[in-house]
């Protein structure tokens, strides 16, 4: 029950992000591209360890620099975006550790957030 409550959260504050939009740099729309790209290589070569630990590496490194972001009194963003990136960047840390702790990490949520949200930068 608290996955599928995470999930949803995660899934709200996604939605919001995107609307939103979170500065629409080509940098970060491009970081989360590579993540998703990463994390897409790694699903398919899911019996390749050093390739997950790259992806996942990755992924965690440029949630954790949004995260900075978000927690910073001088950000522009408005208080609810912070909000939601915060939620976002926790939905993720979840998720790595998930996808460490098992044989055959299911990192579909993870690809289709980095996704979404390049695609969304790159759009503005």
């Amino acid at each position: 029950m608290a996955t599928a409550r995470s999930h949803a959260a995660a899934s709200r504050a996604y939605g919001r992000v995107q609307v939103s939009a979170v500065m629409g740099r080509v940098a970060e729309a491009e970081a989360f591209a590579r993540a998703a790209a990463l994390l897409a290589d790694a699903r398919a070569k899911w019996h390749d360890r050093a390739a997950l630990g790259r992806a996942l590496d990755f992924n965690h490194k440029l949630w954790r620099i949004m995260e900075a972001e978000a927690t910073d009194p001088r950000h522009p963003a408005p208080d609810d975006v912070k909000q939601d990136m915060l939620a976002l960047a926790s939905f993720m840390a979840k998720a790595t550790a998930k996808a460490l702790a098992t044989d055959r990490p299911r990192l579909d949520a993870m690809i289709r957030i980095n996704t979404s949200l390049s695609q969304g930068l790159f759009a503005r």
